[in-house]
This record gives C-alpha cells, sequence and structure tokens, in this order.
C-alpha cells in the first residue's frame, strides 16, 4: 500500500491521499462520514479536556524564562499538534516528527515543496506502520476504531490512509490558527482583554465571535454545480468550481447586525467557521475546547502578553484555504 501512494507524479499521489470526506459526494461520504462519526464519539471528545490542558501547561512551562516568542511556532501550532496526535493514536515516541511535519505546511509558502512532498512520503510509512500495529494489537483510540470499521464496512485501505491524513491536517492547522487569532485579538484590543480577565467565562463568547469574524479557515472544499445555475446575478455552469468565502457567509447583516462589530454579547447565531450540512466539521468540539483551553492558559500564565512587533509588520499566509500570520512575535513575563 505505501509503496504505491508513494510512488508516481504528484498528481497520482494526490488522488491515492485524496479520498476523505472533503473530497467525496454520497453515497461514499456518507458511509465514510458515519464510520468517523463513530470513531470521534462525545466521550472520546470529552476525554480530551484533560490532555489539551496538560499539553497547554507543558508547552507553556517550557516559555517560562523567555522574554521572547513565536506564539505560533512554540505553542499554538505544538498545542495542536500534541491534540491531533492524542486523538488519533501517534505514539508519544513519534511525536516530535508530527510537529515537524506540521510546521511544514505553516511554511509551505516559504520553503521548497520537496521538503513537503518527503513529509507526506514519511507520514504514509508511519501511518502504515500504525494501522499495521492496531490491526496486529486492536486498541481503543481514532485508528484502532478505523481498522476495526475497515473490516466490517469495506473501508479500503486507501480510504483508510486519506481519512487519517486530512484529520491530522484539518485537525491541527485550523486549531492553532484558532488560537493565534484569538490570541492576536486579544492583544491588539485591550477592553476586549480586560472583560476576559475580569470575567474568565467570556472565554467562550469570545471564541464563538473570533470563529465568526476571524476564522481561521478561509473557503471549504470546493464545490462544483451539476448544471447551471444562476447565483446573485451570475451564471455558475455546470462543472465550474466554486469556493465559498466562510467569512464573507459569517459576515452577512441579513444574519448577522452590524457584522463588522466584535460583540462577545452577541445572541448566538449560527455562523458558518466549520462548514455546514454534510460537510460540517466532524472536530469542531475539539476545535473549541483547544481554543477555549489554549487562549486562557496562556493569558494566565503571561498576563502581561504583548505585541513584539507592530501589527502592520506581521506577516500573513499567502494562501487560498488558511487564514492566519506566519509568525506572531510576542513578548511577557511569566507569573510561575
Amino acid at each position: 500500500m505505501r509503496d504505491a501512494i508513494a510512488s508516481g507524479p504528484a498528481e497520482e499521489k494526490t488522488a491515492l491521499l485524496g479520498r476523505h470526506l472533503l473530497s467525496v459526494d454520497p453515497p461514499d461520504h456518507t458511509r465514510m462520514r458515519r464510520l468517523m462519526s463513530r470513531a470521534l464519539t462525545a466521550r472520546r471528545m470529552q476525554e480530551l479536556q484533560e490532555p489539551i490542558g496538560g499539553f497547554a501547561d507543558a508547552l507553556l512551562d517550557q516559555l517560562v524564562g523567555c522574554e521572547d516568542f513565536d506564539l505560533v511556532g512554540d505553542y499554538a501550532l505544538p498545542l495542536a499538534v500534541e491534540v491531533i496526535c492524542e486523538l488519533i493514536g501517534i505514539p508519544a515516541a513519534d511525536r516530535p516528527r508530527f510537529r515537524h511535519w506540521g510546521s511544514l505546511v505553516v511554511r509551505s509558502e516559504l520553503d521548497d515543496d520537496a521538503s513537503f512532498e518527503q513529509a507526506t512520503d514519511d507520514m504514509v510509512d508511519c501511518f502504515t506502520s500504525l494501522i499495521a500495529s492496531r490491526r496486529a494489537e486492536p486498541v481503543g483510540d481514532l485508528v484502532g476504531a478505523l481498522v476495526a470499521a475497515h473490516q466490517d464496512e469495506r473501508l479500503d485501505d486507501y480510504e483508510l490512509i486519506s481519512l487519517i491524513y486530512q484529520l491530522f491536517f484539518a485537525g491541527h492547522e485550523s486549531s492553532a490558527y484558532l488560537i493565534t487569532n484569538a490570541t492576536l485579538r486579544l492583544l491588539c484590543h485591550s477592553q476586549e482583554r480586560a472583560a476576559l480577565e475580569q470575567n474568565p467565562e467570556l472565554i467562550e463568547p469570545l471564541i464563538e465571535e473570533v470563529l465568526r469574524v476571524d476564522g481561521p479557515v478561509k473557503v471549504p472544499t470546493w464545490r462544483f454545480p451539476v448544471h447551471d445555475v444562476e447565483l446573485g446575478g451570475v451564471l455558475l455552469r455546470a462543472g465550474e468550481p466554486v469556493l465559498v468565502l466562510l467569512g464573507a457567509a459569517s459576515h452577512d447583516p441579513q444574519s448577522f447586525p452590524e457584522p463588522d462589530r466584535f460583540d462577545v454579547s452577541r445572541a448566538f447565531q449560527q455562523h458558518l467557521a466549520f462548514g455546514h450540512g454534510v460537510h460540517h466539521c466532524l472536530g469542531a468540539a475539539v476545535a473549541r475546547t483547544e481554543g477555549r483551553i489554549g487562549v486562557t492558559r496562556l493569558f494566565r500564565r503571561f498576563p502581561g502578553l504583548h505585541l513584539a512587533v507592530s501589527p502592520e509588520d506581521l506577516r500573513w499566509r499567502n494562501n487560498l484555504m488558511m487564514r492566519g500570520v506566519c509568525e506572531l512575535p510576542v513578548r511577557a513575563r511569566a507569573e510561575r
């Protein structure tokens, strides 16, 4: 299986690693989503809360004494990678490699694509070994659940690899930028930060408003009309690609009064940061939990946190899918 995936041109590799929830329609999508839903149980999501807090504290412990650090590379990204590895069932000994692979996504607009291609091959090796070990000795983690489903409901090897591959990338990058975007919001808006300090329970509506106003995902997977259709006065022809701007939808004045105003007291309304319908993100609960815990513990440990550069000097990713900065230099003194 690994040789077939790792060999051949980029288009072939994309096809072999592209059979996941974002790229297929029913009935395959229905079958695969049902299997993933069984693996991502509410109990498994709930059990992640304590590990998320532990991972956050361990990373913050390492930053105590550092006057300056990069919030993306030193905290948000490694935290998100640890969480998704915990969810998938990646052994602790392999997680440093996944941190490296995760950072390549953030740097992919700047670095040689060859390094990312090599990381993909190495990751497939790791996933293949992990699947083999779960077949030989069943374990109650997500991969173990998918392997069991593979045997019962005709989840083929490529679908199995693709689902895990997609879960890693979709699960860590968006969560890292949710933490980063929320932190940047608080660093640039002292009144919102003061309100959160006075009332820590505001973290939940704050995360929701960050998701609505400045969510980490710009567009979901591409859509293709099955027949000619007019939308908003524009003729969309069958087979033409359509990209939906999630941020624009979440700024719709018909759904959100004064949509450009950031307001944590806003009555909850359904934003589209996690998509909608059959493609709604199955990991939304985990991302929200990471955002709440990650931001809360960061400012609790570093109450004097502030930007180390001017907001105008921040470099935003040149990326179609994700909204976030390449680095977020911050300066702080920690309270033990």
